[in-house]
């Protein structure tokens, strides 16, 4: 379970296409938690903009024995948290209950554009007493994620993969990170559950997507979707961390044991067949512009 990284998005805001239930209370968020933990799952992903993710993290370690590692995202719309970035990350180790934090990173490339160079010496000076032991980028386009390893100081690049989102569009930048010791961690494994939805649901802004779900149906039945995606991805030697979202315990354990089942290596090759032409669509901030 080593590659397996928990996302918080879910505990602080209602988030996904397909959730219908909202964020899961309180003590079901503390259930995931120690599943987790127990089940060697011992890094969260969050940031500053999921609403009250922090709080929620912090209350844990503050009441259990348990101690995850944690990623967090800077946020330029929280204008409560302070404008120095040393004060800012003391303020989310107060609040995370933690002594360090994991990575530290831009929440996307606009962020990174315009604050790594303001917040550059401060951030190497955090990182060289171990306050955050790496700096990282959360990106999306493969153009960006080249600029990004450009700069030496970047430690950590997380990208969305997934069954559409494929190797025939990240090979090489994936290949490029590796030789710069950059390490990788995937987001989006479910495309925010659209592999899941029925064929006939997607509609609209989407519809051009229809015709790369019924191939990949074509494939594997609408069941076992599930498995494939998460297989495809940890199946990527590449890869250092999959982030997982869950609204629910039930979904943590179901995640988990569908792990390394090796019976999904002999299609693997036509998934990466798969050519979304519509790249904009890959992109699930897009779909409600």
């Amino acid at each position: 379970m080593s590659k397996i990284i928990l996302g918080t998005v879910q505990f602080g805001l209602e988030y996904g296409i397909n959730n219908i239930t909202g964020k899961p209370n309180h003590d079901e968020v503390n259930s995931i938690f120690d599943y987790a933990y127990s089940s060697n799952v011992t890094l969260l992903d969050s940031a500053e903009a999921y609403g009250n993710a922090h709080e929620l993290i912090g209350k844990y370690h503050k009441n259990s024995c348990n101690k995850f590692e944690v990623i967090t995202k800077y946020s330029k719309a929280r204008c409560d948290l302070p404008n120095s970035i040393v004060e800012r990350i003391s303020y989310n180790l107060e609040v995370l209950n933690i002594t360090s934090i994991y990575c530290y990173m831009f929440h996307n490339y606009d962020d990174y554009i315009n604050y790594f160079d303001s917040f550059k010496l401060e951030l190497l000076e955090l990182k060289g007493k171990g306050i955050i032991k790496k700096i990282g980028v959360s990106l999306h386009y493969n153009h960006h994620i080249e600029d990004v390893l450009r700069n030496n100081d970047i430690d950590l690049i997380q990208v969305p993969y997934n069954l559409f989102d494929n190797l025939s569009k990240r090979e090489k930048v994936f290949a490029k990170a590796k030789q710069n010791g950059v390490e990788i961690h995937t987001r989006s494994v479910f495309l925010q559950g659209l592999f899941f939805k029925d064929v006939n649901t997607v509609n609209g802004k989407l519809d051009p997507l229809k015709k790369y779900l019924i191939e990949l149906k074509e494939h594997v039945g609408t069941g076992e979707i599930h498995g494939l995606a998460l297989n495809y991805v940890c199946s990527n030697a590449n890869i250092d961390g999959i982030l997982l979202g869950v609204d629910a315990i039930s979904q943590l354990q179901n995640n988990l044991s569908s792990l390394n089942d090796n019976r999904w290596d002999s299609i693997m090759g036509r998934i990466d067949a798969i050519c979304v032409e519509e790249e904009s669509l890959l992109n699930p901030s897009n779909w409600s512009k």
